[in-house]
């Protein structure tokens, strides 16, 4: 039915723009009487097979998730399989609070490391500004 194309061309060409992609109209393929079947190149072109020639029609693409028949659940968040909206917050919430201990332990392990080697730091600095202080000694 068409190509996405990226360039410049005339909509007189059967090319049209639609956001950053264009549309290519030609060639098409066509439906006449009595089955025939043709693809043509132009607009000229499929106006000269005369009367009984149909373009074939266009489809509005909807996204997956807006399809009336689209199932959310089950679905994969992360590597875990969850089956319900429950089971993704109570997901969402447990890998927060593993998030906030990570950094915890990774604090602690480089305050730890800076007292071992005598390093002063102010511990209102970011893990960030620690690890250069102890990576600069």
């Amino acid at each position: 039915m068409g190509a996405l194309l990226q360039q410049s061309t005339p909509a007189s060409a059967g090319v049209f723009v639609s956001g950053g992609d264009v549309f290519q109209e030609f060639p098409m393929w066509v439906n006449g009487p009595n089955g025939a079947q043709q693809i043509v190149e132009s607009q000229e072109a499929f106006d000269a097979l005369g009367e009984g020639w149909k373009k074939p029609v266009r489809v509005e693409l909807v996204p997956r998730e807006q399809a009336p028949d689209f199932i959310e659940y089950p679905k994969w968040v992360g590597r875990v399989l969850v089956h319900s909206a429950e089971e993704e917050a109570a997901l969402a919430q447990a890998a927060a609070v593993d998030a906030d201990e990570q950094v915890d332990d990774e604090r602690t392990a480089l305050i730890q490391i800076a007292e071992e080697k005598g390093i002063k730091i102010d511990r209102r600095w970011s893990n960030d500004k620690i690890r250069a202080a102890l990576e600069a000694v």
